[in-house]
């Protein structure tokens, strides 16, 4: 039977993945079929039981079967290129819609702002109109400290001075060393701390 563990998933269609994981399972069980059909045309070379015409037979599903082979390989990657292209396209409208948002929000901040100098400017705190109002309110939480960033932390007086210390294990000397020491296992005191793994792999397509 055909690998249980392949799935193809295409949230937004869900129907076209249902189709999708019908074709891998006919391409699965089509490999299947081709290398049961192989091992007979072998067994029958080795055991010269069989006539040159049932070898001929056998060659000729070969054959038909690797070109249905290729036929589904042609149709997924098909499928998945139209969908790959389906996802950049939106991809660019996302950022279009991106940076038009951003746009219009500053622009609206900026207007924000200019109110609230405006209101500043006069020295009123509200400007009423007949169904709204604009007013100047105090912030709430803490209230902000300014530092001087250009002066080194350590002229600070000590109590207003956090020291903080940060720790990160380099994968590059973990890799070169146990390359060196010809070993994947970084042991320490019987412990494994680390270990270089093996390359994953990754779908080409096309």
């Amino acid at each position: 039977p055909p690998d249980p563990n392949v799935r193809i998933v295409i949230n937004s269609h869900p129907k076209l993945a249902t189709q999708v994981i019908k074709i891998m399972a006919t391409l699965l069980e089509l490999g299947q079929i081709r290398d049961a059909l192989v091992e007979m045309i072998f067994d029958g070379l080795e055991t010269a039981g069989e006539d040159p015409a049932t070898q001929q037979i056998l060659a000729d599903q070969l054959a038909d079967l690797e070109n249905q082979i290729a036929n589904k390989v042609d149709a997924i990657v098909g499928v998945l290129a139209a969908k790959q292209a389906e996802i950049n396209y939106l991809a660019e409208r996302r950022e279009h819609f991106d940076r038009l948002l951003k746009s219009r929000q500053n622009a609206v901040n900026r207007f924000k702002d200019y109110l609230k100098s405006s209101l500043e400017q006069q020295g009123v705190n509200s400007m009423a109109g007949k169904e709204a109002k604009l007013r100047l309110v105090k912030n709430g939480g803490k209230a902000p400290v300014w530092i001087d960033d250009t002066i080194d932390p350590r002229k600070f007086p000590s109590d207003c001075v956090i020291e903080s210390y940060s720790y990160s294990v380099s994968t590059e000397f973990i890799r070169e060393h146990l390359t060196e020491l010809g070993t994947n296992d970084l042991i320490v005191d019987g412990q494994l701390l680390a270990k270089v793994q093996e390359r994953g792999t990754h779908l080409r397509i096309g």
